[in-house]
């Protein structure tokens, strides 16, 4: 007789919270496990819709850090007799009926608490880091930030599981959905960055070496993609004062099928991030066909794996010249679309389900 199927929770309460990376990859590893025979998922999420406007949203966060993750969330538990919990983002309870798996991406609340509001630094420190201190298993998507989370949140390296993250099969080469380029108010030929406007993504640094690229005669449009974050207002006053800006989109927030066509027809991807716990953006350009530019910080160079041109994020002269090259030389741009097809091709969603639920086997069979 096969052993019967773990009942293991997946809180998505994060995904409400944060819709770029983390409820991206929490969604897709939901669907990978919901795939499986040996794995019986549940989805669970604070009660009730997000609330619209200030004081709605301020009592819905009370409900949420007073009632559900204090009380309500391991009562949830027990209800549903799962056999575990798994928080897939820093939204995690205070105490929990059941073994406790919990992911974190980085350590920037201690390594770089300037790019976080003071609420998030506070959160991390006060509520997220005793729970992790408590889980049975902690899972990161790259080596890099292993040690830094150890470090930062007083844990055993051994406890932190390194399980990468997988690329959806939605991300590959093909045709281009004209139409939603043009909804968008997109032309081409265009450099594409992706990425929430907040201080780490470093996008200010994407935008002063397209100047440098357009001052210099380049027929390029720059298109930014992603909604604004934290801090986001000095990002966007930049850009409005910049001599390019009639040639700079901003997209906002776009669907799954507006940002593969977005890959697809784009000249180059730049990403010049100053810290990525992991780096998807990345990946999911290189599926799609897309040569890439990006950070030679934090996990970017582990992700890339030699497929994409590496530049300090802090050299904007560097920025510029990879750009160039990339876009002026066929060969090249050949070479970065080949070897990027391979580099994401090694990682699936199928291969992240595979090896977050040996981890789910691992804490059952220690506990």
């Amino acid at each position: 007789m096969p052993d019967p199927p773990l009942r293991t929770g997946l809180e998505l309460t994060a995904c409400e919270l944060d819709a770029g990376g983390t409820a991206r990859a929490a969604q897709s590893l939901l669907r990978s496990l919901e795939a499986r025979d040996d794995v019986e998922v549940t989805a669970i999420a604070h009660p009730g819709e997000p609330s619209a406007g200030t004081r709605g949203r301020i009592a819905r966060g009370l409900r949420r850090e007073l009632s559900w993750l204090p009380v309500g969330l391991s009562r949830e538990c027990r209800r549903r007799n799962l056999d575990l919990l798994h928080c897939p983002g820093p939204v995690v309870p205070w105490r929990s009926s059941v073994p406790l798996v919990v992911t974190i991406f980085d350590a920037l609340p201690w390594s770089h608490p300037e790019w976080l509001t003071r609420a998030n630094v506070a959160s991390h420190r006060l509520v997220v880091r005793p729970a992790v201190r408590r889980a049975a298993a902690v899972v990161t998507a790259a080596t890099h930030a292993k040690g830094e989370i150890a470090a930062a949140y007083g844990i055993p390296a051994e406890r932190i599981h390194v399980v990468p993250l997988g690329v959806d099969a939605s991300f590959s080469p093909g045709a281009v959905a004209e139409e939603l380029l043009t909804g968008l108010g997109v032309r081409r030929p265009f450099v594409l960055t992706v990425g929430t406007l907040q201080p780490r993504k470093n996008l200010e640094a994407a935008l002063s070496a397209f100047e440098l690229l357009v001052a210099r005669g380049a027929d390029l449009t720059l298109v930014v993609a992603g909604g604004a974050g934290w801090a986001a207002a000095a990002t966007a006053e930049r850009i409005e004062r910049s001599p390019a800006r009639e040639r700079v989109v901003l997209t906002g927030h776009v669907s799954d099928d507006a940002l593969l066509a977005l890959y697809r027809a784009a000249q180059c991807f730049v990403f010049p991030s100053r810290y990525e716990g992991f780096g998807l953006p990345v990946l999911e350009a290189m599926a799609a066909g897309t040569p890439v530019v990006c950070s030679d910080r934090t996990s970017l160079p582990e992700v890339a794996g030699g497929a994409a041109l590496l530049v300090s994020p802090d050299e904007v002269e560097d920025i510029a010249g990879a750009i160039a090259r990339v876009t002026e030389s066929p060969q090249l741009r050949e070479r970065l679309v080949d070897e990027g097809l391979q580099q994401a091709a090694r990682f699936s969603w199928e291969r992240c389900a595979d090896e977050t639920v040996a981890v789910y086997r691992a804490v059952l069979g220690s506990a």
